[in-house]
């Protein structure tokens, strides 16, 4: 990973963080985003000091609205003119229904359309590097998940959880897509569940979910053990040119059966242009 430029959303705590200071170690330029301030500073010199590198560096932005990951993509641009590695990990489990100032639902806007938005306006930069990488992380959650926005968009009978699922079964619907768009490309585009994680997600859940958080806390993995399916992907030799898959525990296995819908994919596509104003970087492959 030496001189590699990788950029990691959701990178100053949990699997972002554990992600950012195993890549580091192994001689790469981090940059990670989060929406704390102090967390994000703090996070940075964990970062350098547990990673001893210095080439580590902190963007602070609420991705839940697209003005922001706009405001991402130009800083990053106006700094690099590469990115070798993109991790899409920024993700929460909002504890109600919740519109941002966009009005867009705040799970579906944080979890999914950032990471879809974030990669189009990135595209160029990706297409620079000799063998770029785009992952996605996404939730063995995702089999109890549906593309059914209307439900998601309204506040009556909302669930988080439901609201959760559905983002990452649109993480997995969008790398199956992306991989195939980009076929004749040099980028490779995979996700991955990571397992359950003992960090702060799930701190705005509420009611019997939250008491399942804790309940699970003591089985569940370490930010460490989460990123390693991670780290693999973007830095391993054994997954070079491997593209359109979803991992689990460092293998490739079959996602849910709807997940393989290029229908549903299209419809997804569509509509992420849609909500997020943007005309594709990548042509729908004939």
């Amino acid at each position: 990973m030496k001189d590699k430029i990788v950029l990691i959303t959701g990178g100053s705590s949990g699997i972002g963080k554990a992600t950012a200071i195993a890549l580091a170690k192994q001689g790469a330029t981090i940059l990670f985003v989060s929406r704390h301030e102090q967390r994000g500073q703090q996070a940075l010199q964990d970062i350098k000091t547990h990673s001893q590198s210095s080439a580590v560096y902190f963007f602070c932005y609420d991705l839940s609205l697209m003005a922001n990951v706009r405001r991402l993509a130009q800083e990053i641009k106006s700094k690099y003119d590469r990115i070798d590695v993109l991790i899409n990990n920024a993700g929460i489990l909002p504890g109600k229904h919740t519109l941002t100032p966009e009005g867009l639902e705040l799970c579906w806007a944080t979890n999914y359309l950032a990471g879809f938005l974030i990669t189009q306006l990135l595209m160029d930069l990706l297409l620079q590097s000799a063998n770029g990488r785009i992952i996605n992380v996404s939730s063995e959650a995702h089999r109890l998940g549906q593309l059914d926005l209307d439900k998601a968009a309204s506040p009556e009978n909302y669930a988080s959880f439901t609201a959760y699922c559905d983002s990452k079964f649109a993480n997995i619907l969008f790398t199956y897509e992306l991989s195939r768009r980009l076929e004749l490309t040099n980028l490779t585009v995979n996700c991955l569940h990571p397992g359950v994680i003992a960090s702060n997600f799930g701190s705005t859940a509420f009611g019997m979910l939250k008491w399942l958080f804790r309940l699970g806390r003591p089985f569940m993995k370490s930010a460490k053990q989460g990123a390693l399916t991670v780290v693999y992907l973007a830095a391993s030799a054994e997954v070079a040119g491997v593209t359109g898959k979803y991992f689990k525990n460092r293998k490739a296995v079959k996602s849910g059966k709807q997940t393989y819908s290029t229908h549903l994919a299209r419809q997804l596509w569509k509509l992420s242009e849609e909500q997020t104003g943007l005309e594709s970087e990548v042509e729908e492959g004939k």
